[in-house]
């Protein structure tokens, strides 16, 4: 990825991102929010929703290194 491009609107149709550098800190506040939680709150919907969320970030994060998770 070059310098110039990070950052910028890429062409992914059906991201909901417009920039790379908002899937980062989307990923990253995805994240905080998952080790906030407290142990009360961690029940199997939790797990559940927790999982689809880090899979769609991780494939977004996949993109932007250049691999194609999809296919």
């Amino acid at each position: 990825m070059s310098d110039e491009s990070y950052g910028k609107p890429h062409p992914s149709p059906g991201s909901v991102y417009e920039t790379d550098q908002e899937v980062i800190e989307e990923a990253v506040r995805r994240l905080r929010e998952l080790d906030d939680t407290p142990l009360h709150q961690m029940t199997p919907l939790f797990y559940q929703h927790g999982y689809e969320e880090l899979r769609m970030m991780i494939s977004e994060l996949l993109r932007i290194l250049g691999s194609n998770p999809r296919g």
